[in-house]
C-alpha cells in the first residue's frame, strides 16, 4: 500500500501544470480586464503549434480561441479578434473550425496571408513575473 501512495504522489507532482512558465510569447494584447495571448511551447520542432488564448484576469480563467500550426498574426480592433492564417486554419495537416465569438468579442478569420518566400522567423519572449 505504501508503494502505491508514493507512486500516486510522484504522479500527481509530475502532472502539475508547470507549462505556463515554458511559454514562448509572440504577442499579448490587453483589452480591459482580459489579455489575448499568442504563444507556443517548443523551439525544438519546426511545426510546434501556436495557441491563442483569452485570459480573464478577474476570474483567473483561460479560454482557448485557437490552436494551430499556420497562424500569421493576431490583432484586435473594435471588439473583434482578427486571426490571420497562411491558408485555411489547420493543426498540422488537419483542418480546424474556429468559433465566431468568444465572450463579448467577435472573431474573424483571414486566410489570405501568403508568404513571399520562406516564412520569416518569429521573435518570441518569455513573460516576466
Amino acid at each position: 500500500m505504501r508503494k502505491y501512495l508514493i507512486f500516486i504522489t510522484v504522479i500527481t507532482i509530475g502532472c502539475a501544470n508547470n507549462l505556463e512558465k515554458d511559454r514562448l510569447y509572440l504577442k499579448e494584447i490587453k483589452v480591459n480586464n482580459k489579455i489575448i495571448e499568442w504563444f507556443y511551447y517548443s523551439n525544438v520542432a519546426s511545426t510546434s503549434a501556436d495557441y491563442v488564448l483569452l485570459y480573464d484576469s478577474i476570474n483567473d480563467k483561460n479560454d482557448t480561441i485557437v490552436k494551430s500550426t499556420n497562424i500569421k498574426d493576431v490583432r484586435f480592433v473594435n471588439d473583434t479578434i482578427a486571426l490571420y492564417f497562411y491558408g485555411k486554419p489547420e493543426i498540422y495537416d488537419d483542418s480546424i473550425i474556429i468559433k465566431k465569438q468568444i465572450n463579448q468579442f467577435k472573431i474573424i478569420v483571414d486566410t489570405n496571408a501568403m508568404p513571399t518566400g520562406p516564412i520569416p522567423s518569429r521573435k518570441s519572449y518569455l513573460k516576466e513575473d
